[in-house]
């Protein structure tokens, strides 16, 4: 990943694989998923901890005498996608940082953040202006 990152907006849209996403739309929908993964309950009548959410499970870390309290947990992932930016020329290539923030105390703190740092080849692509033309008139 080169080292160039592009500000999304909220109005910007993102293309992965076949499907297209507003910013802001993207944003919401990682933050709902993650948030019932976390928060659905084990049930397993093997667990040690029957009942506990995932996100109770991480909350405290026991290491002999001493317990840590997680204030947040992060996860992050690239992934290859295309930009179309308000204004811009047409749709750019490269790949997509998202970033997962998790608190454990406070879950109005929760972040989902986005960036995007473009191929070095930064034309435009007439295949995928057309196929973000077909979408937009649905």
């Amino acid at each position: 990943m080169n080292n160039k990152l592009i500000p999304l907006d909220c109005d910007d849209v993102v293309l992965l694989g076949k499907d297209t996403f507003k910013v802001s739309r993207l944003k919401d929908l990682i933050a709902t998923y993650v948030k019932q993964k976390l928060q659905r309950r084990i049930s397993e009548k093997n667990s040690l901890e029957p009942g506990v959410s995932l996100l109770d499970l991480f909350r405290t870390i026991p290491l002999n005498e001493h317990q840590f309290q997680l204030k947040e947990i992060r996860y992050s992932y690239d992934i290859k996608s295309h930009v179309l930016k308000i204004g811009s020329q047409g749709w750019q290539q490269g790949k997509l940082k998202i970033d997962v923030h998790i608190s454990s105390i406070d879950s109005s703190w929760n972040e989902v953040d986005l960036e995007f740092y473009p191929e070095e080849k930064t034309e435009p692509d007439p295949i995928l202006d057309e196929i973000y033309q077909i979408l937009s008139e649905k």
